[in-house]
């Protein structure tokens, strides 16, 4: 079996039979990049805005981490944030640095800025783009915390020329009953849909209003609904989210993020993966291929599959993936099949942000 399918394969026996037969060198199929911090909506239920960030990665060190991401072959590069298009070098970015390398290179916006830099978009190696709408018209807008936010995201989108686009929902009480005719609208600029899921437990929902958002009873029953009837999810999927939102105990999969995915924030650091856990290096310190070669990176990718960790929804589906089905899983990471969450577009993440 050829990489990637030889590496899920011991990603899979690993977090299956035994933790000594995961690989002993690590190589993620998607790296999330995050060129800024800083965000315009104003979400309730995340706390970004809030702040104003300071962008540590200036253009050179941009460039350069692009060529480093691509250097150690991994081939699906996403851009979030923040809301990635507030950085006024993005395009300079992807210009001077090497995407030949990149099968995918994904976007994750708001959507604010699409009609307004559609052409930057056009004109770039982006070749999807995932925008961030949580709901029709009035309840996206008052969720976002701007109005005009759904008209400008859906207005933009028609613009775009080859880039295949997704609208990204977060599954929540205030559109439950909208999400059938939302994907309908969807399909009708031409953009499929994925879903996120609500979670406490990330850093930047800790001050958001998650309570007003959390589906009731009924709610979930239109939510499981949705994504058994209308995004054809797999059944333990379904179960699972149900399970989530209805606060009943799940069978929490083992996590391999961590083998499939890394992160790196807008200050340097390096994550495995993972918002909740702490960044095991820095680009602005070290090498990227020495960062993943560290014990340090391994050791915490091996806790992240024995769930020594806080517990996310990040990436849910991946992992379920692993664990409910090994050839389907090996054939939709390696061809980095994008659903959801968080979104995958590159290798589905079950939780995002934008």
């Amino acid at each position: 079996m050829s990489f990637p399918g030889f590496y899920l394969s011991r990603v899979w026996m690993g977090s299956k039979v035994s933790t000594k037969l995961l690989p002993s060198t690590i190589r993620p199929l998607a790296a999330h990049v995050k060129f800024t911090e800083n965000c315009q909506a104003k979400c309730v239920s995340c706390d970004y805005w809030k702040s104003r960030w300071q962008d540590h990665l200036d253009t050179d060190r941009a460039v350069d981490l692009l060529n480093q991401i691509g250097a150690v072959g991994i081939r699906t590069l996403r851009l979030t944030g923040g809301e990635p298009l507030l950085r006024k070098d993005l395009f300079q970015v992807l210009k001077r640095a090497n995407t030949s390398r990149f099968k995918n290179v994904i976007i994750q916006t708001n959507g604010l800025l699409i009609k307004k830099l559609h052409k930057e978009i056009n004109d770039s190696p982006i070749k999807k783009v995932c925008v961030s709408i949580d709901g029709l018209k009035a309840t996206n807008d008052l969720i976002r915390g701007i109005k005009g936010y759904f008209d400008l995201g859906m207005e933009g989108i028609p613009l775009l020329r080859d880039k295949e686009v997704t609208i990204a929902v977060t599954l929540n009480r205030m559109s439950a009953a909208e999400l059938g005719t939302l994907a309908d609208v969807a399909h009708g600029v031409g953009a499929k849909v994925q879903y996120n899921i609500l979670t406490r437990s990330l850093s930047f929902f800790k001050d958001g209003d998650i309570d007003s958002l959390w589906p009731e009873r009924g709610d979930v029953v239109e939510i499981t609904k949705f994504l058994r009837d209308v995004l054809k999810r797999p059944a333990y999927e379904v179960d699972y989210v149900t399970r989530h939102y209805n606060n009943e105990n799940v069978d929490e999969p083992p996590c391999v993020l961590g083998y499939t995915q890394l992160f790196v924030m807008s200050n340097g650091d390096v994550l495995t993966g993972c918002y909740p856990l702490k960044p095991v290096g820095n680009v602005l310190q070290d090498k990227l291929e020495t960062i993943l070669a560290s014990e340090a990176y391994s050791r915490q990718c091996v806790a992240m599959v024995r769930r020594e960790c806080p517990g996310c929804t990040c990436g849910i589906e991946t992992s379920l993936a692993m664990k409910h089905g090994a050839s389907s899983a090996f054939f939709a990471l390696s061809q980095l099949l994008p659903h959801p969450s968080h979104e995958n577009e590159a290798v589905p993440t079950g939780v995002g942000q934008v």
